[in-house]
């Protein structure tokens, strides 16, 4: 029997197992119900030749320099510093806004509003649009309500189906505008991509004696909590070793208090026999037309590979497991309802002493790629490393 069970094989899944394996010499199994490994990570060659990301981009941009060392014992890393364009009216400007938007959208204001911007906030500043609307200086809201209308508002409802300030700070605050001339989208220490993809990444982190993974496996058909006993069931069996659960809680719970909801996306790939159809990684559309934005895959990874190219485009919607096209959970709504009705989920669950959980589905948490990942790393470290080493 094995000591651990990890359900989900995605970044909290895949780090933790990782780190008991080799740090507490435990045996562990993984249950992923998807075909492949990396959840939502996962890229593979499509019929072109073209590296895509199956579930949409994933650019690795590290500012802790545990996450760069963790992940570098797996990969060997290409340089690239992420750059977006915001199509606005006819338009296309560098996403976040910033002086150099600014002076595309408004040249003929442009050193009135920069010099405005800079006495105001500071060169180099990052200041959250909504928080620029409330400003008592005429030139900054007026700038601040023009953004908020062709920037962020019908790209929020779209998005997420619900008006920027319904939105938790944590979300909107990570696009501000940006009293600079500079046009990365992530300001982050390390910017860089694997080198033979994310998916050889997960291979090479889960390749581990005391590693075993199931493929197309749900953990729901293996797995039960039985809360009157408080225990956990392995194929019928009370089940004594740890349970390192990175899914839904609700659905775990059989939805007792409610669905938690998500939004989902729909992703649509095209192949053009060009070398290259547009001047950025990634072109968001932050208008009315249903799509969000389509990312260039090969100005993504840096492939090399003539006269083809194939782009990913994204159709947010709500998630429903019954959808055709929007049936993954990918991005938490965070609303105070909602995370009351986690919190009952969350409560449930922590009479069964065995029971652990991480991870962006099961934190219900807005995580980038670093925060699922340390968060991973400090769960362990929290819940069996430093037990083991007492």
């Amino acid at each position: 029997m094995f000591d651990f069970v990890v359900v989900g094989c995605g970044y909290a899944g895949a780090v933790s197992a990782r780190i008991v394996a080799e740090n507490l010499n435990k045996k562990i199994l993984i249950l992923e119900k998807r075909s492949h490994i990396a959840g939502n990570m996962y890229d593979d060659y499509n019929e072109v030749g073209v590296l895509v990301h199956r579930y949409g981009p994933h650019i690795s941009a590290m500012n802790d320099k545990r996450t760069y060392d963790f992940l570098s014992r797996f990969t060997d890393w290409v340089p690239y510093e992420h750059k977006v364009l915001a199509q606005i009216d006819d338009k296309k400007v560098p996403l976040p806004i910033n002086l150099n938007s600014i002076k595309t959208l408004f040249p003929e204001k442009y050193n009135e509003l920069s010099n405005v911007l800079i006495s105001e906030y500071g060169f180099g500043s990052s200041v959250p649009v909504l928080s620029m609307m409330k400003s008592n200086i005429e030139e900054i809201k007026n700038l601040a309500d023009f953004l908020y209308r062709k920037v962020y508002l019908e790209y929020t409802i779209k998005m997420w189906d619900l008006d920027p300030k319904q939105i938790d700070a944590s979300v909107t605050g990570r696009i501000p505008f940006r009293v600079s001339f500079d046009d990365r989208h992530f300001l982050h220490k390390y910017q860089v991509m694997p080198k033979n993809g994310f998916t050889k990444l997960f291979e090479n982190m889960l390749d581990h004696p005391n590693i075993k993974i199931e493929l197309g496996i749900n953990a729901k058909d293996r797995i039960s909590v039985d809360f009157n006993k408080n225990s956990i069931f392995y194929d019928g069996k009370k089940f004594d070793g740890k349970l390192i659960y990175t899914g839904s809680l609700d659905e775990l719970c059989g939805y007792e208090y409610g669905r938690l909801p998500y939004r989902s996306l729909k992703f649509k790939f095209d192949n053009y026999n060009e070398n290259y159809v547009q001047p950025c990684a990634v072109l968001n559309w932050p208008d009315k037309r249903p799509e969000t934005r389509r990312t260039e895959m090969k100005r993504l990874t840096g492939q090399i590979l003539p006269n083809v190219t194939t782009t990913i485009t994204e159709y947010p919607g709500k998630y429903n497991e019954n959808s055709l096209d929007f049936n993954e959970p990918y991005y938490p709504i965070i609303k105070k309802e909602y995370l009351d009705t986690y919190r009952k989920y969350v409560d449930k669950l922590e009479n069964i002493k065995n029971f652990y959980y991480t991870g962006r589905l099961a934190c219900y948490k807005y995580y980038n790629m670093e925060d699922a990942i340390l968060s991973a790393m400090k769960f362990v470290d929290d819940n069996f490393i430093k037990e083991h080493n007492e």
